[in-house]
């Protein structure tokens, strides 16, 4: 009566073991070492490609601004400064970074 037990324990741990019914490592994906876990999600790239998404124009870039920029107060009166003078000179200055964005549209 005890081999019953036994025999059932080998034969769940036998299938536990098995390369079919556990999971894969984290640092192993498509079989390929040491690639990335993320899946071509990171931040540098999502937030590249939501920068790519914003028409090149004065106002989209000071509602992005405007959007990115909600825990400081001063953020309208900033964003639509750099508007003002984007719409003046077709360049947009980040009003806290500083960078430049030329050859906007004048809209």
């Amino acid at each position: 009566m005890k081999r019953f037990p036994v025999i059932l324990l080998l034969a769940i741990s036998g299938l536990a073991l098995s390369s079919e019914f556990t999971t894969a490592s984290a640092s192993r994906m498509n079989g390929k070492c040491c690639m990335s876990s993320d899946g071509g999600r990171s931040f540098r790239y999502r937030m590249a490609t939501r920068r790519a998404a914003i028409p090149q124009t004065c106002s989209a870039y000071a509602a992005s601004c405007i959007r990115v920029s909600s825990a400081r107060r001063d953020r309208v009166p900033m964003c639509t400064a750099a508007k003002a003078q984007c719409l003046q000179t077709g360049v947009y200055v980040g009003p806290y970074s500083g960078w430049q964005f030329a050859g906007m549209q004048w809209m």
